[in-house]
């Protein structure tokens, strides 16, 4: 019965894909039975089933039924938690429902528990076991609304990717936090820089798979940083490696800093940087700002950092020394010797491992007396001196929480946001939401407190938001970052800096497989050949592990003949193994009689009058065509004729549509005939009531009617105020209910009456597909009477074409932030050149 029981065991830790973790049991130096089971590390019990019952697991959409237990079968427990009325933790995101009558749940006594522990050699490694993969935690109370879903990826040791649904008062919320424990070894936080120097834009992805990895060195995620100038230099302080890369500019009652201390500990503040140079230890001259723009009468440093040369003028002094010693931070002093001195040329090449001081007018004077071969010493102090043995720093704008208390935030606008936050545990997070769509709305300075502080925060800050906001992390098994939010410019916008998690632990042996996807869907009837799916190396630091080649899937609803599987079993959801070199894991058979979707070789289809096309469909499931007779296919059209896909246009300009259905699935493609005139979208005649007017770092932005004197009809009126604002600044106009392109177009057009001010002119279209595309139609509105602009429409778009944004006026330069207005009028869509 023994040998049968734990045969049992294994036949089922097997098809789970490892989940009881048997490299555990060998690490026990003595192996501890009970109740005619081996125990392994971390086992809390074991279950028996008396009647059937459902197995599930559990995934970020909620529980996936998996399969029903028959009575008799026995697992060993690991875990119980209150979800989903009380549930037992069989490993791996397997859970039993707890029911009186249907399960029975044993639990080893302490004296037995304490022998397990005892039994076991070296601890297992943090996280390192697959079922803590996907690690439980209660949803948290938020004030600006309530969690309605949740899911939670342990993407390191000591660090968990969390996504959350959020129903709030103002929408829908959606949620993308990163969170270090602040405790676990072998994981640090850094800064990096776009393209590696003060003066660039990188996305925040780009600048995290950019960063030199090896084996025991691993970027796991991160998030955008800093706010910045038109030429992507951070507006404040930042350090990297140790040594301070740009010294602040914002006024110290408006700075906020991020800083990561030679321990590890995370603080947040508002520092001021104090820095001299001595020359052979005589008296000392005061640094006035590090890869800034020289200005007049400052002594400036400039690093390899900065860019290619200093990019000053000839009206100063330009010194080069070369680095012995030290770094610029508050611990340390910079030591060097002085290996050129030029006057009234500017503009030195900037070299590693090497320094420039450049001086303007006094400090010009200052330098002139510096001689090749003199010993050069800069001292650095910040205030508070808690800064001076912080290794790494990155700024943002505004404090949120202090001290525990939540900061009053006067700034109006509603978008998205980047935030950091620091628990009172010295556990490090970072959260992200997404806004300015209908599937997360995005929230105002305030509510975005409000969030951190119910997060858990004692200090917090915002980093750059609105199109920036961007978080990325490393999938199980992936070798680089992705983005797992969706940011509102439709994709990732190229930002200054980025504050990154790495792990360093060492990339171990494979210990477990995932299959890329754990639903696997299949069409009734089909036949594939040699079926298999991608799988997942994962090691036990949820390092990936490279695996060639697919894992093959057996099931019992596939016959296999000659290396090609038919799927014999109706619509249902079955179990299915995946098998990649020895090791195995579960994967759902979820099989169909009813189609993903049907794809056409025309998205939309532009004809001569009379001209004959051929129109391909293919019937898709799980990406594969399973439906290629074009026969199988109902065709229809309401313009011109069309059999088996081959569409006649008529004698005659005209708009219709081609409709290819199977079942219950269909596909329109949109047609168009020779030429059409425009198609007015919004007029403005019927009043505004559809739109509303948001913005972001705005001092205010709003919509009214007024009579257009082009032509007296009414029109709609976007007023703004950009003033003294830093960072990118938008007003846009928002469609309550989206203005709809049904027809392919080859452009979009409106009339404009500008102010002159020289911002920049955008809008926002989605296509059917979910994609999103920004359209410019100026980047530079510099007149003032009516005008009419157009933009193109990209090719290859899936209509109908929602705008959610038509007008998006917005200014990337500080020292043009003015207010004014602007009026639009006949928001039009184009079919001809």
């Amino acid at each position: 019965m023994k040998q049968k029981l734990l045969y049992l065991f294994i036949i089922f830790a097997v098809a789970m894909g490892g989940l009881f973790q048997t490299n555990q049991v060998e690490a026990q130096t003595t192996k501890v039975y009970w109740d005619g089971i081996l125990m392994v590390p971390g086992q809390a019990g074991k279950i028996k089933v008396v009647k059937p019952i459902n197995l599930w697991k559990r995934t970020s959409d909620g529980l996936v039924f998996e399969r029903i237990l028959k009575p008799g079968e026995q697992y060993r427990v690991y875990r119980y938690d209150n979800m989903y009325g009380g549930q037992y933790g069989l490993g791996g995101g397997m859970y039993i429902t707890k029911m009186a009558g249907y399960v029975e749940y044993k639990t080893p006594s302490k004296a037995k528990l304490k022998e397990l522990a005892n039994a076991q050699g070296t601890a297992p490694a943090p996280g390192n076991t697959t079922s803590n993969l996907f690690p439980v935690e209660n949803k948290p109370s938020l004030t600006i609304g309530k969690v309605s879903n949740q899911s939670i990826t342990q993407i390191a040791p000591g660090v968990r990717k969390k996504y959350f649904d959020i129903d709030s008062t103002n929408g829908l919320q959606k949620l993308f936090m990163l969170e270090y424990d602040g405790k676990t070894s072998n994981i640090e936080l850094k800064t990096e820089l776009a393209k590696d120097q003060i003066k660039g834009f990188e996305t925040t992805s780009s600048q995290a798979n950019s960063v030199a990895e090896n084996d025991s060195y691993h970027v796991v995620g991160g998030v955008n940083g800093d706010y910045f100038d038109k030429y992507g230099q951070p507006i404040d302080l930042m350090m990297m490696d140790g040594s301070i890369v740009s010294t602040p500019q914002t006024a110290l009652s408006d700075l906020a800093v991020l800083g990561i201390k030679a321990n590890g500990k995370a603080i947040i503040g508002a520092p001021t940087v104090a820095m001299n140079v001595t020359v052979n230890g005589g008296q000392s001259y005061a640094i006035n700002s590090v890869n800034r723009s020289r200005a007049a009468n400052h002594l400036v440093i400039y690093t390899k950092d900065f860019s290619g040369t200093t990019g000053t003028n000839n009206l100063g002094t330009e010194v080069r020394v070369k680095v012995e010693s030290g770094k610029l931070n508050g611990s340390e002093k910079l030591v060097g010797t002085v290996t050129e001195n030029i006057s009234s040329v500017g503009n030195a090449k900037l070299n590693s491992g090497e320094i420039i001081l450049s001086g303007h007018h006094f400090a010009s004077k200052f330098l002139e007396t510096v001689q090749v071969g003199d010993q050069i010493e800069i001292a650095t102090n910040f205030t508070p001196t808690e800064w001076n043995d912080v290794r790494e720093s990155i700024s943002g704008r505004y404090h949120l929480v202090k001290n525990g208390a939540l900061q009053t935030i006067k700034v109006a606008g509603v978008a998205p946001r980047t935030a950091v936050g620091i628990k009172k545990d010295g556990s490090i997070f970072t959260a992200v939401v997404d806004g300015r769509s209908t599937a997360s709305k995005g929230l105002t300075l305030q509510n975005t407190a409000k969030l951190m502080k119910d997060l858990g925060a004692q200090y917090a800050m915002t980093f750059d938001g609105g199109g920036s906001s961007t978080l990325v992390a490393r999938e199980l098994g992936a070798d680089k970052v992705t983005v797992a939010n969706k940011p509102s410019d439709g994709g990732e916008r190229s930002v200054s800096n980025t504050l990154l998690f790495i792990s360093k632990y060492k990339t171990s042996a494979l210990a477990t497989i995932a299959p890329a996807s754990d639903v696997l869907e299949l069409f009734q009837g089909a036949t594939y050949t040699n079926l298999s799916v991608p799988v997942k190396g994962i090691d036990q630091y949820m390092n990936p592990v490279a695996v060639s080649g697919n894992g093959t899937v057996t099931s019992s609803v596939l016959k296999s003949t000659n290396g090609k599987q038919i799927v014999t079993a109706g619509p249902g959801t079955y179990a299915g193994v995946v098998t990649y070199d020895g090791k195995t894991t579960n994967i759902q058979i979820k099989v169909t009689n009813t189609l993903d979707s049907i794809k056409t070789n025309e998205s939309t289809l532009h004809a001569n009058k009379g001209q004959a096309i051929q129109v391909t469909a293919s019937g898709m499931n799980n990406g594969q065509a399973v439906i290629t007779d074009q026969a199988a296919f109902t065709w229809s059209t309401t313009i011109g004729t069309i059999k088996n896909g081959k569409f006649t246009a008529p004698n005659k300009d005209g708009i219709g549509t081609i409709t290819v259905k199977y079942g219950s699935k269909n596909t329109t493609v949109p047609v168009v005939i020779g030429e059409l005139a425009p198609t007015i979208l919004e007029s403005f005649n019927k009043g505004i009531s559809n739109y509303e007017a948001s913005g972001d770092r705005v001092n205010s932005v709003s919509v009214e009617s007024v009579t257009s004197d082009r032509d007296g009809s009414k029109a709609l009126k976007l007023v703004y105020d950009f003033t003294g604002t830093t960072g990118t600044s938008g007003a846009y106009v928002d469609a309550k209910t989206s203005l709809t392109i049904t027809t392919p177009a080859k452009k979009i057009g409106m009339w404009v009456k500008g102010d002159s001010k020289g911002h920049w002119l955008r809008s926002q279209i989605t296509d059917a597909s979910g994609k999103t595309v920004q359209l410019d139609f100026s980047k530079n509105v510099n007149w003032s009477n009516w005008q009419f602009v157009s933009v193109e429409v990209p090719a290859g778009l899936s209509y109908p074409l929602k705008m959610a944004l038509p007008v998006r006026y917005m200014e990337t330069e500080n020292n043009n932030k003015t207010n004014g207005s602007i009026i639009i009028d006949d928001i039009q869509s184009i079919y001809k050149d």
